[in-house]
């Protein structure tokens, strides 16, 4: 009798995703924007419950784990191209913040040789 090697015997199903990049992209940004504090919640809860005639064919949620993790680059693209451009102005907060108690400000040494 001929044994089979065991890597005959345990062959790993690539299935491919059902879900597009796009759409796991969107589920992320969404996510962040919903209100929920973890995300197996709100893909349970909320996209798997609600949502299914948006997202067609949704996978499990180990599989959507992955999946993130396979769009993270493109997300990154994508928000870093979305980022708003600097226009050079700044609004600065001029309130007095108190670092020490006023008996000590005499003795504060952190600014004493800047001062003329």
């Amino acid at each position: 009798m001929v044994k089979t090697p065991h890597f005959f015997r345990y062959q790993k199903r690539n299935k491919l995703s059902r879900l597009s990049v796009s759409e796991v992209m969107t589920i992320v940004i969404a996510f962040h924007q919903s209100g929920y504090r973890g995300f197996k919640t709100y893909y349970i809860h909320f996209i798997c419950r609600y949502l299914t005639n948006e997202f067609l064919e949704l996978v499990s949620y180990t599989k959507m784990l992955k999946l993130m993790q396979a769009v993270l680059v493109p997300l990154c693209s994508y928000l870093s191209h979305r980022k708003e451009r600097s226009t050079g102005i700044a609004c600065v907060d001029s309130s007095k913040l108190q670092v020490c108690h006023n008996l000590g400000i005499l003795r504060h040494q952190v600014f004493k040789s800047t001062k003329n």
